[in-house]
């Protein structure tokens, strides 16, 4: 489950992430979440990705790190894509992976909690 915020919203669940960057650390849209596969489908705006199957939550991950190292090339950044962590790659091996290589890659911009619940475990 997933819900576009803004900065008055309260929070009602536990995750929060924001997206779609417009450069220099300001992004154009937040949203919260119960799950990072919540959070794909913010990106999305597809409540039906969360009921999918794999491979078809797969091919949007994938849809989505194609979109994005677009994006990053016309900025002269050289992105890869592969189902493991690595420098400048997106990771679409699920969906918590492949939001955390987002954050890394500023991409995404996770709360401090979550971001920190990852290095935890």
């Amino acid at each position: 489950m997933y819900r576009r915020i803004n900065p008055a919203s309260q929070q009602v669940l536990p995750m929060r992430m924001l997206f779609q960057p417009v450069g220099n650390g300001t992004f154009h849209r937040a949203c919260e979440a119960d799950s990072f596969r919540g959070l794909v489908a913010a990106m999305l705006d597809d409540p039906a990705y969360e009921r999918g199957g794999i491979e078809t939550r797969l091919v949007a991950r994938l849809r989505i790190a194609d979109d994005i190292r677009l994006l990053a090339e016309a900025d002269g950044r050289e992105l890869s894509v592969a189902d493991r962590d690595a420098p400048d790659t997106i990771n679409i091996a699920s969906d918590e992976p492949f939001i955390r290589s987002l954050d890394r890659l500023d991409v995404v911009s996770l709360e401090p909690m979550v971001r920190q619940r990852g290095k935890e475990d």
